[in-house]
């Protein structure tokens, strides 16, 4: 038995070194994106689009302030081939929206926290709140939009600081 036992750590570890050598000959050295996931754990990379808002698709929209915090909102609108690939998935959404936080003295960034988003749109009608993911510097999720449509995002916060602050930032989707 005893053998037996040392036989197999003495293969585990033969095979085991080797291929850890080659996963890392093989890694990317850190070139590579990391992995955006959306709400539901897809991994939205495999579609080719970064989601952290900081590609030129991304387009500013608004600000707002409270209590010494500058919110920053970035949207994008998915093309037809995202959309197809999201519905093949089970995710709905015609935008991704970002929201970027900065302490307003300083100007650094504010990337950790929690925070909930409602859209009202002009019938008053609010949905209910999504928890934005953490993305980056930034804190993302997906919302569906009409075209030609005007619309409030409503943000309730509470960042790394503990204070509960609210955000309103307007948006037409053209």
């Amino acid at each position: 038995m005893k053998t037996l036992m040392t036989t197999l750590l003495a293969l585990t570890f033969a095979i085991g070194v080797p291929m850890a050598a080659l996963a890392m000959s093989h890694g990317s050295h850190g070139t590579e994106k990391p992995m955006e996931m959306d709400h539901k754990g897809h991994d939205m990379t495999k579609m080719g689009h970064n989601m952290a808002g900081d590609d030129a698709s991304f387009v500013e929209f608004g600000t707002s302030s409270s209590e010494g915090v500058k919110a920053t909102a970035k949207i994008k609108a998915y093309d037809a081939a995202t959309l197809a690939a999201m519905e093949k998935m089970g995710v709905a959404g015609t935008h991704h929206v970002m929201v970027f936080f900065a302490d307003e003295k300083t100007g650094a960034d504010i990337a950790a926290g929690q925070i909930a988003l409602k859209v009202k749109g002009p019938d008053g009608a609010t949905t209910e709140p999504v928890m934005l993911m953490s993305m980056g510097k930034g804190f993302g999720a997906d919302v569906s939009l009409k075209a030609g449509t005007m619309y409030t995002f409503e943000l309730g916060s509470k960042l790394e600081d503990g204070v509960k602050r609210k955000f309103s930032i307007d948006y037409h989707n053209h």
